[in-house]
């Protein structure tokens, strides 16, 4: 839409005063992207690692519903975290592909979906077995154990004298 005053021409349209040009690509070191690369597979290593030893740490002291709660917690915290990872997947090709328009409400679906089954279990668990939804709660959050002990991996790694040249 342009304008006419006083015999310039003016467009509504905002001017950039930014040159468009592509960003430079990131400079990058093998060995980082080595140890980074595989930190995916390490989490998802942690999460049932973490939780097993968990669970059998409070069975052991004799929390039978403590520990089958957790463990319970643990579950589906870790097919959440499974679920995250295919749907941030298919929602970031929904993204970038432009004929995958149909399948975009479809991954919105299964994203708002799984915080809905979290919710309705947490609820049955609450409402049926008040001890066993503690344990539930604290199962629910193995995933971020799991990060914090990639962390730590990734931190130990880095300090460590490399033995190489």
């Amino acid at each position: 839409m342009a304008e006419e005053v006083a015999g310039e021409t003016r467009s509504s349209e905002p001017e950039s005063s930014i040159p468009d040009f592509p960003d430079p690509p990131l400079p990058s070191d093998p060995a980082t992207d080595a140890l980074f690369s595989d930190s995916l597979r390490r989490i998802q290593k942690f999460i049932p690692l973490a939780s097993a030893a968990i669970a059998l740490v409070l069975f052991w002291q004799g929390t039978l519903g403590l520990a089958l709660g957790f463990a319970l917690g643990a579950a589906v915290a870790w097919i959440n975290f499974l679920s995250l990872k295919s749907t941030v997947a298919a929602l970031a090709n929904a993204i970038t592909q432009s004929g995958a328009q149909a399948s975009r409400p479809r991954v919105v679906l299964r994203f708002i979906t799984r915080f809905a089954l979290i919710a309705l279990g947490a609820y049955v668990i609450f409402t049926r077995y008040p001890v066993a939804f503690h344990g539930f709660l604290g199962g629910l959050f193995v995933p971020v154990l799991a990060i914090f002990m990639e962390a730590a991996y990734v931190v130990v790694a880095a300090i460590r004298p490399s033995t190489g040249s």
